[in-house]
């Protein structure tokens, strides 16, 4: 029995987007199938169906209205899932077995802009960690407010610190940085999780041109990066990662599947300290003295 051509489509888009949950829209309801019904099901106790799709075995099957999707994508990013949204691109025909869908969204904890699914009273940080040999960098930004700032710092301490006070919700980094990071991290669970990307990913003229391109400017003396390579490339993959979150159709500016290799850890922690005010007013006085290379951007606002 031959699979259907909706469910073979899906099985190459799921291929694509290993590390996420899957919504697939089919119809009023975005649907999971697979593992990922299984999990998901689990996590925000929906039932579990089954669906005919020309394999031996009914297909693990759960969904939800694609009306109240805000509700259920902020509880999986809460428990630290990433979540793509498949939408339907076309109009059912006559004749046409499938209409077209595609991958029109990837959320994750940094790169949400719905306000219902915002605290409106902290800032929403997506942070990319890069460490090559003694040079530490971090870059950060919030996409609702377009603050995006980036940094080099003395150590792996000050670098973590940095992390804490901020609050960030999400964090990228490179292997290296990780595996210095790993042992802390794990022991003290104050920081959501590592999503490490391969080494490829972080290049210095991908990252400059990131950072022109998207800031409008021709070197990058003209944000402050000059002499801080580490920074720069913190700040040009973060960016990258970002905008190709927000929009999966433009991700192909910035190479196609970062290529995810692991999480640290499972565990979202949902519920930060207060940042302290130094974490709240980037680029003062008495947070320049700790980060060097500060600069806030005034990024177009993301729509949401």
């Amino acid at each position: 029995m031959a699979i259907s051509p909706m469910m073979e489509h899906y099985l190459q888009t799921k291929e694509k987007y290993k590390d996420c949950v899957l919504f697939y829209r089919l119809g009023d309801f975005y649907e999971m199938f697979f593992d990922d019904a299984v999990r998901v099901s689990q996590m925000l106790d929906l039932m579990l169906t089954g669906r005919d799709c020309g394999m031996k075995e009914r297909a693990p099957m759960c969904g939800i209205p694609f009306h109240a999707a805000d509700a259920y994508i902020a509880k999986l990013v809460a428990m630290g899932e990433r979540v793509a949204i498949c939408e339907q691109l076309s109009e059912p025909k006559p004749g046409v077995k499938i209409v077209e869908r595609d991958v029109v969204r990837i959320i994750s904890a940094g790169t949400l802009t719905e306000e219902g699914l915002l605290d409106e009273k902290r800032n929403n940080y997506i942070a990319c960690a890069y460490k090559s040999g003694k040079t530490y960098a971090l870059a950060w930004a919030d996409i609702t407010t377009g603050e995006f700032s980036a940094s080099e710092e003395e150590n792996s301490e000050n670098l973590l610190s940095s992390l804490n006070n901020l609050s960030v919700a999400e964090i990228i980094c490179n292997d290296e940085l990780l595996f210095d990071v790993k042992e802390r991290v794990e022991r003290e669970r104050s920081l959501p999780p590592f999503s490490c990307y391969l080494p490829w990913a972080f290049q210095r003229a991908a990252a400059e041109n990131n950072l022109k391109k998207q800031l409008s400017v021709s070197s990058a003396d003209a944000l402050g990066l000059n002499g801080h390579e580490g920074a720069l490339i913190a700040a040009g993959l973060k960016m990258a990662c970002a905008i190709a979150q927000k929009n999966e159709q433009i991700a192909a500016e910035y190479g196609e599947n970062l290529g995810i290799l692991f999480q640290l850890t499972d565990d979202f922690i949902d519920e930060y300290g207060e940042s302290d005010e130094a974490g709240k007013t980037l680029g003062k006085d008495k947070r320049a003295d700790k980060l060097t290379c500060i600069k806030v951007f005034g990024l177009e606002r993301a729509e949401a």
